[in-house]
């Protein structure tokens, strides 16, 4: 029993340790709940458009007619570490309701954002980055990326259940 309770006071601090740290490389995930958000200004036209994936807000925007591709990004909260931004795609909206697909209704563009967040490499020409249209979709890729204290975390969390596991089975059998 002594060893029981010593190995149990030994491993303790691990368990603890393990259900508190996040199993995430950041606090910025993937949101997966979106809103609408009203960036609109009384002096212009606004229009409605969407942005999903890995930004910090997804959601519906009402922003002014001249808004950017870049600037819908910054209203989002901008893309987490986890986008893709070599691989960012802008849905253009045609308005026709005899369309039955995305593919259809209206023309994908792809972009490489990701040399704006890097100071080497060529440059984005930011005249060629498109306004928004009225009902236009962006998409933002990403996958979670996990390192190495995200890894460490999990085999330990998962090691010491096992461990104590292990030591209920053998106390179990020696009585």
């Amino acid at each position: 029993m002594k060893n029981f309770f010593l190995i149990f006071i030994l491993l303790f601090p691990l368990i603890l340790n393990a259900q508190d740290i996040k199993l995430g490389a950041s606090e910025f995930r993937y949101n997966p709940s979106g809103a609408f958000y009203d960036y609109s200004d009384p002096r212009y036209v606004n229009i409605s458009v969407s942005i999903w994936g890995y930004v910090r807000f997804p959601g519906k925007y009402f922003v002014p007619e001249q808004t950017k591709l870049i600037d819908l990004i910054s209203y989002a909260g901008g893309p987490s570490p986890d986008a893709f931004l070599d691989d960012v795609r802008l849905l253009k909206n045609v308005s026709s309701e005899s369309h039955t697909s995305l593919r259809e209704s209206g023309s994908i563009t792809k972009f490489d954002l990701r040399q704006l967040m890097e100071n080497d490499g060529p440059k984005v020409e930011l005249n060629k980055i498109p306004r928004l249209n009225a009902g236009d979709i962006i998409l933002i890729p990403g996958e979670p990326k996990l390192y190495f204290r995200d890894y460490t975390s999990l085999v330990l969390s998962i090691t010491s259940t096992l461990i104590s596991l292990a030591i209920l089975v053998l106390n179990i059998i020696q009585k």
